[in-house]
């Protein structure tokens, strides 16, 4: 029973043989679509291996677990038999957290596939696989820099893209025409994905949600109350943008005006013009005329155009007191 070593593997940095041949293409596709049936019997599916940021160290810790599944029997069998990756007993043997093996379990499956199977043999030989030593080369410290292209054997196509298989271990999803073949040794740039992002789209929607707040308690602040003596007191509580938050009344005729008028989010100038007139037309104009009233933040100048103008053709007699500010606004 042999003990567990990090770095006794590793990927190497050596380009694979550019063999572009037809006949190597299609042995690739075949050895392809046999490890797609295969790693469905783990329930994992080419598109599950694509992970954000899979750097050379980490890439190389994976390989040499999966090195350790391969060449410890009792190990490999237990995969191979039952399709269930071997957690608890690899954390026996391993000084490696149960964490790390729930989020690789399906690189380290794939990786034993690919490399114990002798079926897999051109998928093996693309893999540029060496004895490791203990000092990195400058080449793997600069793996920290990833390529604009990568170079990889397609493993799926979609439409404008495919999924590749770098030499270096890496599951790419890079741009590609339809022309591309499944098994070909394609060099493309990493198409776009939203994940990649997923930590600026975070800070972004955060700011909108912040900012939505914000906008959200500011409209219902209560900047001004007005209130409009018809027959019944008519109450709108208004925000610093003059649109009503709320409207109510203490009598049975002033509910039903606002029932049938609805005019909560609707700026007062309308509003109140129409409240004149339903009062106009159902009887509710006191004797005395009219009286608006504002409490807190007086109007703006020419804030009620619309009404002013309604008063003046209807010659109704209005009072406004806007704030202390007393004055008539009827003709």
């Amino acid at each position: 029973m042999g003990s567990f070593e990090y770095d006794k593997y590793k990927f190497s940095m050596k380009s694979p043989a550019n063999l572009a041949l037809d006949d190597i293409i299609e042995k690739r596709e075949e050895e392809i679509e046999r490890l797609k049936e295969d790693l469905l019997n783990y329930k994992i599916l080419i598109k599950d291996l694509i992970h954000e940021e899979t750097s050379y160290i980490l890439r190389n810790k994976i390989l040499n677990i999966a090195y350790f599944i391969i060449e410890e029997v009792e190990l490999f069998d237990y995969l191979n038999s039952t399709k269930k990756f071997p957690i608890n007993r690899l954390l026996k043997r391993t000084p490696i957290d149960k964490e790390f093996y729930q989020e690789w379990k399906e690189h380290i499956i794939t990786y034993v596939v690919i490399l114990s199977n002798p079926n897999y043999k051109y998928l093996q030989e693309y893999i540029q696989i060496e004895e490791a030593i203990n000092i990195l080369g400058s080449e793997e410290i600069m793996q920290v820099k990833r390529d604009e292209e990568h170079r990889g054997i397609i493993l799926s196509k979609g439409i404008n893209s495919a999924i590749i298989l770098t030499s270096k271990g890496e599951f790419i999803k890079v741009k590609a025409g339809k022309d591309n073949k499944v098994g070909e040794d394609y060099i493309g740039k990493e198409s776009f994905k939203l994940k990649k992002y997923k930590l600026q789209i975070s800070i972004f929607l955060t700011i909108i949600v912040a900012v939505l707040i914000i906008g959200l308690v500011q409209y219902k602040l209560i900047d001004k109350t007005i209130v409009i003596e018809t027959t019944s007191a008519i109450t709108l509580e208004v925000n610093k943008f003059d649109k009503i938050i709320d409207a109510y009344t203490q009598t049975e005729k002033g509910n039903k005006m606002l029932e049938v008028l609805n005019i909560n989010n609707s700026e007062i100038d309308t509003s109140i013009k129409e409240i004149l007139n339903y009062a106009i037309d159902n009887e509710m104009i006191p004797d005395e005329g009219f009286l608006i009233t504002i409490t807190g933040k007086p109007l703006k100048y020419n804030a009620l155009e619309k009404t002013e103008k309604f008063i003046e053709e209807k010659e109704l007699k209005v009072k406004l007191n806007n704030s202390g500010d007393e004055h008539k606004v009827s003709p």
